[in-house]
Parts: structure tokens; sequence; C-alpha cells
């Protein structure tokens, strides 16, 4: 007897095969029933366990007839088929089929030519019923797949199976993993630039997602496979077709975030430009601490000639000058979202109770699990009293680390709250902002800054201008910020739509830099000066030359001639 799949029982064919042997004179004893859950097409038949197990009974020289209940069930293949009734005839053992009623061999142990043609013809029904099956089967999979039906698996995070058996997005988090909710979450907080993916699991941990998985290193791997994945958006991966959650502009940022971040490791980034100055020769730029400036990181000596190099800038310029952007960006920013203002607030209240009833409920379980090491050390005594100790004092450290970042998220709720009271207006919130603003322009916390600007700054691109030696001083410098960037792309749009194409756009973030006098200009003249907050937050490592005047060593340090009036 043979079933194919787990769902399928052999009580049928067992009570009918075990009746049929008993009619022909066999008692209980002398029958043996073998019953495998198999498939008869895909494996071989070294590799069928039921055949194995008849072949070994047969070796005995106990039994000398086997029963089955169709012909298929000894097998879907003709090739085995044939191969196992020739290994019946020459052991001279009886063959009985009950569906159609065949006996192989007649009472010499000869085959009887009628019941071999019957079972070749049933054979060979067999085998092609099989591939008719499977031609259906694969018809009614293919369109299954077509109408987002789910196929079996593993339920993919964001989705669940509705009762018709169709893939549907789970707004509502039935599947208690998050939801639709969660995985938006996670492209939203990743394409701001705030977070590195470590940053970012341990966050999402905080607010109490991803609570089944054992570490943060497979929190980040989870992400990046999230991150990836193109089911979110509707496309068609492995057969199976998703609803969209993610829409295409959100998309596109999350893979130009992504390459960015693979060029410029967010622990790498020593200063505060690293990797956003781009060279004409397509490498990123580094900071050469010796002379105080940023430089394409290539050699230029050792690199192919006819290359051109974008020029080295003074590090405190550069920086300084892009501070001044990106507060520019960040001004404009709470200017454009002074309506939304109140609804941004409220949603961060509601993360940070999320973050609280989350680190509370570590709180309880903990303290559940010190009170066994309680029972364990001084009822049951299964533990020693250095494990005790070591297991105790573990479990009060996190405690306590939950409870200062209670008190940190509940004292943030509160500023949140006050910001969001009803006698408040949107102007007294903004002034509060411009004066956060103001405290910013101290440029003090390069940790603060660094994050800033990697959300604002997509690029930067150096030029000379003049030719002679004030190129050494003068420069063009450009930055890409990512509305600009946005903003340019949804222009070149409409014009395409209107047939137009080819147009290129003038960046505003354009500047001229005079670094001998540590200066940035609005226009190509240097006349009209942009009002940015210089920063001295590098300084010079190179030693100063050493001369020898009137026979004595003395140090000349470096200086320029300023150019003449003329």
């Amino acid at each position: 007897m043979r079933v194919s799949t787990e769902n399928q029982d052999f009580e049928e064919q067992d009570k009918e095969i075990d009746q049929m042997a008993k009619n022909d004179g066999y008692a209980e004893k002398d029958i043996a029933h073998i019953a495998e859950k198999e498939s008869g097409r895909q494996l071989s038949e070294d590799e069928r366990k039921g055949l194995n197990r008849m072949k070994k009974l047969i070796s005995t020289g106990e039994y000398d007839c086997v029963y089955a209940w169709e012909v298929s069930r000894i097998a879907r293949t003709k090739k085995v088929l044939f191969s196992i009734v020739e290994y019946l005839v020459k052991n001279h053992i009886q063959l009985v089929i009950k569906e159609p009623n065949i006996r192989l061999l007649k009472n010499d142990y000869t085959i009887d030519e009628g019941a071999e043609t019957i079972f070749t013809l049933y054979a060979q029904l067999a085998e092609t019923e099989m591939r008719n099956k499977l031609a259906r089967f694969s018809r009614a999979k293919k369109e299954y797949f077509e109408k987002g039906r789910y196929m079996g698996g593993k339920i993919t995070l964001g989705y669940y199976v509705d009762e018709n058996g169709y893939w549907r997005v789970d707004e509502n988090d039935r599947m208690h993993n998050g939801g639709a909710k969660l995985i938006r979450e996670i492209f939203d907080l990743y394409n701001t630039g705030e977070y590195s993916m470590t940053e970012l699991a341990s966050e999402l941990i905080s607010r109490g997602y991803f609570h089944n998985v054992s570490t943060t290193t497979n929190v980040k791997c989870e992400l990046s496979r999230i991150l990836k994945s193109e089911i979110y958006r509707g496309i068609r991966k492995n057969n199976n077709v998703y609803p969209r959650i993610i829409d295409d502009v959100t998309w596109e940022k999350t893979v130009q975030r992504r390459l960015e971040n693979k060029k410029m490791g967010r622990k790498s980034a020593q200063r505060l430009l690293s990797a956003k100055i781009r060279c004409k020769c397509g490498a990123s730029y580094s900071a050469n601490l010796l002379d105080c400036c940023y430089t394409c990181r290539v050699r230029h000596n050792y690199v192919e000639r006819g290359i051109e190099h974008s020029p080295s800038i003074n590090i405190n310029v550069a920086e300084s000058l892009a501070w001044y952007v990106t507060l520019s960006e960040l001004e404009e920013d709470m200017i454009k979202n002074k309506g939304v203002a109140k609804a941004e607030y409220e949603q961060k209240i509601s993360c940070l109770n999320q973050k609280v009833a989350v680190a509370q409920d570590y709180i309880d379980k903990a303290i559940t699990r010190r009170s066994k090491l309680d029972e364990d050390f001084y009822v049951k005594q299964r533990l020693d009293e250095k494990r005790y100790n070591t297991l105790t004092e573990g479990i009060n450290k996190k405690i306590d680390e939950s409870r200062m970042d209670i008190l940190a998220y509940k004292s943030q709720i509160k500023d949140y709250e006050r910001l969001v009271q009803v006698e408040m207006t949107f102007d007294e919130t903004l002034n509060k902002l411009s004066k956060k603003y103001d405290e910013l322009k101290q440029g003090t916390n390069m940790e603060l800054m660094r994050e800033l600007v990697k959300r604002y700054i997509k690029e930067i691109h150096i030029e000379p201008l003049p030719q002679g030696y004030m190129a050494n001083y003068q420069k063009k410098v450009v930055f890409i910020t990512y509305r600009d960037q946005m903003e340019m792309e949804q222009r070149q749009k409409k014009m395409r739509e209107l047939g137009i194409d080819g147009l290129d756009f003038i960046n505003q973030h354009t500047y001229y830099v005079d670094t001998q006098y540590r200066k940035a200009y609005f226009d190509e003249q240097m006349t009209n000066e942009v009002p940015m907050f210089y920063m001295e937050l590098a300084e010079r490592r190179r030693r100063d030359h050493r001369r020898i005047v009137n026979g004595k060593r003395v140090y000349v340090r470096n200086y320029v001639k300023r150019p003449s009036k003329k």
C-alpha cells in the first residue's frame, strides 16, 4: 500500500486487500502489511522504502504472493513496474492486483499472457495519467501564483493569508510581528539617513519588534534582506505575486541610500565630509590631516595619465561651508514642516510610549527570572554561589539600564507634550525651533553635525577657478542636496513629458571659496559673501620647514604672498 501525501491514510486499501488475501486462504499470521507515505514518481526503485521492505521479506523465503490495491500503488513509471514484475517472476512470487483484477502468474509460476497484456496496458495508463496530472497541477499552480494565491511555505513578514488562501497586506498586524506598519517603518527610518544598520536594529528592538530574533546581528541580516526585497513593491519573485506595500519613490530612495552607505561606512567617517566629496576620477576624498585638507584618496602620481583630478580644499573651509548648507536645509525643513509639526510630535510621543511599554515588560520578565534564580539558589540549591552572583548581577544591571531608559523616554514625552499643548501656537513652536537652530550654529557636537550633514547633503564636487598661483586657493564648490536632487528629477520628468529632453538645471548650492582668506561667496566675482560661521575643527600637523640662517637653525613658517592691487 502507498499514498503520496501525509494527509492521506491506508485504511480503505488495507481493509480490502487484507480481505482478498484471507479469501485466498491466508491466515492473519501469514500476512505482512507494507504501507508507506512516499512518492511513486519522484523516487527511484532503490529509494522506495516500501519496495525495499517487500524485497527483504521475499528474500526470507516465507512469502509467495504480493497483493496491491492497483498498479499505480507499486509504481507510477513503466520502468520501475516492469523491473518489479521481472523480480517477482524470477523469484516465483505471485502478483495480485485488485483494480483491475489481475493475477500475473499461472499455477506453474509462468506468466499469464492475458494478465501481462492487461498489466502493460494499465502501466501505460498509470504513467500517462501521472503526466496529465502533473501538467494540470503545473497549470493550476501557475494560475494560482498569477492570482496571488498562497502555495505553502513560510508566511512573509508584512502579509497574511486570508480564508480563501490569497496573500493580503497585513495592515492590522494579524500575524503579531509588526505587519505592513513595520515594513513601512523600516524603509522610512532607513531613508532618513540617521541610522546605521546596527542602530536601526537597536531602535526597532527597543520598540518591541523582532522579539523572536535572538541577537542584534540577526536582526541586521533580516533588515538587510527586507530592504533589498522587491516583493514589497509588488515585483514577482519566486513565482509568488504579493500585493504592494512600498511605493516606487520610497523604493528608489532606499536603493540610493544603500549605494551611498556602501561607499561610506558610518564608523569609518572620521571627518565631517569623508566620502561626501567626489573627485573627477570617480574616487572619494579623504582627510589629509598633515596638510589640513581634503584630497582625492587616489595618489595622482600612480594613476593612469590623462585622468583628471579635482583639487584639494582646506578642511575647515569645506566643513564650515557644508555646515552652512546643512543648516540652510534644516531651516527650510522647519518652515516647511510648520503645519505638520503637531502630528509629528504626536507620532514621536506614541513611539516613545511604545518604547516605555517594551522596557517595562522587559523589567517585569527580568524580575521573574531573578526570583527563579533566588529559588534555585536558596531553596532548591541548584546553583553555586559564584554562578548565582554572576547571573543576578547581570540581571540587575539590565534592569537598571531599562529603568534609566524609561526615565529618559518619559522626559522626552513631557517635552513633546508641551509642544502639542492647545495653548501653544505653531509660531511659538517655530520660535523654539529657531532657538535650537541658533544653538546648532556653534557646531560643537561633531557627532550631531555628521548626522545632519549625512541627512541633507548627497555629494560635493570641487572645481578649480583661475590659472596660476591663485588656483591653489580659489575653488568652485557645488553641493548636491537630497532635496535639490528630488526637485531636479521632478522638473526633468515634467520636461520629458512635454517632449523636452537633455535640459540641465543650475544647482542652487554653488559657492566660490577663497581658502587664503577663508571666505565663501555666492558669485564667481567673489563680491557677495556667504554669512557662514567659520569653525576651526582641524589643525595642520605637518612641521614647518627648517632652514639655516647665519649659521643658526631657524623655523620658517609657510606664508602666502598677497596679490597686488593691480
